[in-house]
């Protein structure tokens, strides 16, 4: 009978759902100028997107025909009119676990020795205090001094991104404690929140069928720059040129008006 390591492992920690195993979850995120990584245990059979599509409802009635029974007027089939569409969201419970005492022969470093299950990455030779990572985590809902706001982040596992957001919210239980009270297990709920920024709304606003837009020049401006803001890709800034017929492009002036055509399929 072939052993299942993740699910081992969720056995040993006492979390994730029946039949499941845990796996790392990465979470990527800018701290001023620098780039952090967040690691957390997940079960990957938990993992829940989701996103709402906004339509206006209307009914209309067909004027003279009438219904037998009732004697009203007959409704026609209701219309939907596209109102909008909300971010999507990402609900993902996390698991971290910062205990392993020598004299537990179930603990899950003797397990992983036996077995070759993954290590856990937040395991020591002795229990340590899992807040250490649970506050990292719940830093992510807190607004950053230099962006003014919670940062963006990215959610990897095995290097593929699931998911891009904020965190709209966290819940954190501690599970399980040392005799001095030191909390050394703990399970987080999260959800994140889809978020873009600037330069990709207004990459999504390209491939719509909106008209052309414009931009005012300001200084240091280079047709790369727009190029790079609008596009993002400061290549294809020979777009912007040929519709505003711009043979120097080291010729800008700040308060010169520009097209900005969107770009073909």
């Amino acid at each position: 009978m072939a052993l299942s390591k993740g699910k081992l492992a969720s056995d040993i920690l006492g979390v994730g759902p029946g039949g499941g195993g845990l796996e790392k979850l990465e979470i990527w995120y800018k701290s001023g100028r620098l780039t952090e990584t967040i690691e957390a245990l997940f079960n990957p059979s938990e993992i829940s997107v989701s996103r709402s599509v906004n339509w206006q409802t209307k009914k209309r009635v067909v004027p003279g025909k009438l219904v037998k029974s009732r004697g009203a007027r007959a409704a026609t089939p209701v219309e939907q009119d596209f109102l909008s569409v909300e971010p999507a969201t990402l609900k993902i419970e996390l698991f971290f676990d910062t205990y392993e005492p020598h004299e537990d022969k179930w603990s899950l470093g003797k397990i992983a020795t036996a077995f070759a299950v993954p290590t856990n990455p937040f395991q020591s030779a002795t229990g340590t205090d899992v807040t250490v990572h649970t506050r990292k985590l719940a830093s992510l809902a807190k607004v950053q001094p230099e962006s003014h706001e919670p940062p963006r982040c990215v959610l990897k596992w095995g290097g593929i991104v699931w998911f891009r957001g904020v965190l709209q919210q966290i819940s954190l239980t501690y599970t399980m404690f040392m005799p001095d009270g030191t909390p050394v297990r703990a399970t987080a709920g999260c959800t994140f929140v889809e978020a873009e920024t600037e330069a990709e709304y207004r990459w999504g606003e390209l491939h719509s069928a909106d008209v052309a837009k414009s931009r005012i020049v300001k200084r240091y401006d280079t047709l790369h720059s727009l190029a790079a803001e609008e596009y993002n890709d400061p290549a294809l800034w020979r777009h912007i040129a040929r519709a505003n017929n711009i043979i120097n492009p080291r010729m800008l002036k700040s308060g010169d008006v520009l097209i900005i055509p969107p770009l073909q399929p």
